[in-house]
Parts: C-alpha cells; structure tokens; sequence
C-alpha cells in the first residue's frame, strides 16, 4: 500500500490525532472555567429592604407592645431616619 505498512499509518494517525487531542483538552478546560467564573460572579438577588414607612411601623407596634422603651425608640427611630 504505496510503500507503508500499516504500523507507518497507525504512528501517523497517532501523531495527526494528538494536536487535535490537545487542542479539545484546552479547549474544554478554558469552556468550563468560563462556565465556573460566569457562576462565581453572578450577582445573587437580595431580598428588598424594608421600606423606612414599614421600620417605622415595627418600631411603632414594638412601642406599644410595651417590647420597647420610650428611649429604645427613639434611638431606633432616629438611627432609622438618618438612613434616609
């Protein structure tokens, strides 16, 4: 067969198929360290603060349960409005 034996056409297949092999090792490590690093930066939503309007009524309904004194609620209802 033109001069080669089979064993010059498996060497030569080995050393065409490796580049190849190579290349798609690269390749799929790059892909998959992409996919990992698109994951690690996503931005996982935060739940959405409380509205000062809603604070203040907590505040307010903790007051009148008696769970909070006169100056707890006014240093939380202060530290609340300086948020704003």
């Amino acid at each position: 067969m033109f001069g080669f034996s089979i064993w010059h056409l498996v060497i030569m297949s080995v050393l065409l198929a490796l580049p190849v092999l190579v290349f798609a090792a690269v390749w799929l490590a790059m892909r998959a360290d992409r996919r990992a690093q698109a994951s690690r930066n996503a931005a996982t939503p935060t739940p959405p603060a409380a509205s000062v309007e809603m604070r203040l009524r907590a505040l307010e309904a903790l007051r009148a349960q008696g769970l909070v004194d006169q100056e707890e609620y006014a240093r939380r209802r202060q530290q609340i409005l300086a948020e704003v």
